[in-house]
């Protein structure tokens, strides 16, 4: 018989589950109310179908909500959709796993592959912690069984002869030594070296042959003049004349001192009254004016009849004329300042500031320093000329300012470059006789901005280095007079070497070179001659 269960609309999952796990065994069908949602997943459905498992109660859904009656499926819950088709007693749940045993997890498992029962196997036949420390124990016992009577004399015996081998040794190939003592001779090695002075760095690299160094600079003033070559017509004189205008009204008319009146055809020239006139009343009436160009110069000078242009308002009221021609316009010729004025000057005041420039900077130079003369350079900074181009004058001044640069470098960076230059033309292991160095520029020094290229030649003696490995490997196991040939042979030397033994009946050197101290001299050498 199936029992029909309502679910309550405010019931939970586990309110559900807690009422399946009440019941033992029977067929139960759930009724879920319309929009229940708690069982729309299948996690939540083999959860519910576990739980009937464990009661042994065959449970199925009564619901149309399509998502939880997919869910059943998928498990194996059995769903309907009206209790009339889950009252009979067809049904039946199919669960997709079967119940596990808590109490034999085990049972209903297949059998252990093959590799898995021979794994199984080799631990059981595994030895046990007793059979292992019995093994250890024989073991150890055989390590402690005395050695026999011959290999316990063995060691004694060889470590005796030995010993005394060590000693002979010692007697005829150690004890022996000896002390050579050396003073080597001098050699002499020029080079040239390329250097390259620049203001832009702050430390000098001797490596690479940059020597850091100091720009110096100071400013000249110069003043120049010269004659003009230029010339032109200068306007000195205004022409003068007259004029007289004619009324075109009724009414009198007065024209004002400065009203100005002009040519009309080719360029106009132009003129201004020089004093107030009347002009009567009435048309046709007329008046004289005195007049004056504008402009001095020949120019003003016009013919007769060539004026008839007024200024103004006037020209509507008035018609004015020149009976007669202007005169009296004149000009003479005058100096004219041109570009090759200019250029000439400046190229005159250019020389003076670079005569000038190696003088000007050698005021500035500090103790210890030496100015490169090929690195002075010169720089106009500002050039004010008292006249223009195309200017009236018969003499051009010039006030020209110059900016005096050069590169002074410590004489001290010098000499150390000097001595890096010598150190690595002599051979490993020389070393230079301080006295002995000396040093010259070479001229034909390039200059470029704030660096400048050039070479010295130094020269200096350094001391031949001896190698007193090569010497003792060389002089081993030999007599003294033999050694003492070899060394004078292949050596430069300052004096015949001297030899010490000890002990002093040995007629050889000692024949390990470990037992032949070299002593060089090098003192005596580096002293000034």
């Amino acid at each position: 018989m199936t029992n029909i269960y309502q679910v309550p609309e405010s019931a939970t999952f586990e309110a559900v589950r807690r009422h399946l796990a009440q019941m033992r065994g029977g067929r139960v069908a759930l009724a879920l109310p319309e929009g229940w949602l708690e069982l729309d997943s299948p996690a939540r459905m083999r959860l519910l179908q576990r739980q009937a498992q464990l009661q042994r109660v065959e449970v199925a859904l009564i619901t149309r909500h399509e998502p939880t009656r997919k869910a059943a499926q998928q498990v194996g819950v059995p769903a309907f959709l009206h209790a009339e088709d889950a009252a009979n007693d067809k049904w039946r749940m199919t669960p997709e796993l079967p119940l596990v045993d808590p109490r034999h997890p085990d049972a209903g498992l297949p059998e252990p592959p093959p590799w898995r029962r021979q794994d199984i196997i080799r631990r059981e036949q595994m030895p046990t912690h007793h059979q292992a420390r019995q093994r250890r124990i024989k073991a150890e016992a055989r390590y402690r069984k005395p050695a026999p009577l011959w290999m316990r004399l063995s060691g004694p015996i060889l470590m005796g002869g030995l010993i005394v081998l060590a000693l002979a040794l010692f007697v005829f190939y150690v004890l022996p030594a000896a002390t050579v003592t050396l003073a080597p001779g001098r050699e002499t090695v020029t080079v040239t070296i390329p250097l390259i002075a620049d203001a832009n760095l702050d430390a000098s690299d001797l490596e690479t042959n940059l020597l850091a160094a100091r720009l110096v600079e100071t400013n000249l003033t110069l003043k120049g003049s010269t004659p003009t070559s230029g010339t032109r017509q200068k306007a000195t004189d205004k022409a003068v004349g007259e004029v007289v205008f004619s009324n075109l009204g009724a009414a009198p008319l007065k024209i004002p001192k400065g009203t100005i009146v002009s040519t009309s055809s080719g360029s106009p020239v132009s003129f201004r009254i020089t004093a107030d006139v009347e002009l009567p009343g009435g048309v046709g009436n007329r008046v004289s004016a005195p007049i004056e160009a504008l402009e001095p110069g020949i120019q003003g000078n016009v013919r007769a009849s060539t004026i008839n242009t007024v200024s103004g308002g006037l020209r509507f009221r008035v018609r004015v004329t020149n009976p007669n021609g202007t005169g009296g316009g004149g000009a003479q010729l005058t100096g004219v300042v041109t570009k090759e004025d200019q250029d000439r000057l400046l190229e005159d005041l250019k020389a003076r500031a670079e005569a000038q420039a190696l003088d000007a900077l050698q005021a500035e130079v500090e103790p210890g320093e030496w100015l490169a003369p090929d690195s002075v350079q010169t720089y106009v900074i500002a050039q004010v000329f008292d006249q223009y181009e195309d200017s009236e004058s018969d003499q051009l001044d010039l006030t020209l300012r110059v900016l005096v640069q050069g590169v002074a470098v410590s004489e001290e960076d010098l000499a150390q470059a000097t001595v890096t230059a010598l150190e690595e033309a002599i051979p490993e292991n020389g070393q230079l006789v301080a006295d002995s160095i000396t040093y010259q520029r070479e001229p034909g020094a390039v200059a470029s901005g704030r660096t400048v290229q050039f070479e010295l030649t130094a020269s200096g003696d350094y001391v031949a280095p001896i190698d007193p490995r090569e010497v003792r490997a060389a002089i081993a196991a030999l007599t003294p007079e033999r050694a003492t040939a070899w060394m004078e042979s292949n050596l430069l030397l300052a004096r015949p070497p001297a030899i010490y033994q000890d002990p002093q009946w040995m007629r050889t050197l000692p024949k390990f070179p470990t037992r032949i101290q070299v002593r060089v001299e090098y003192d005596e050498a580096l002293a000034a001659e």
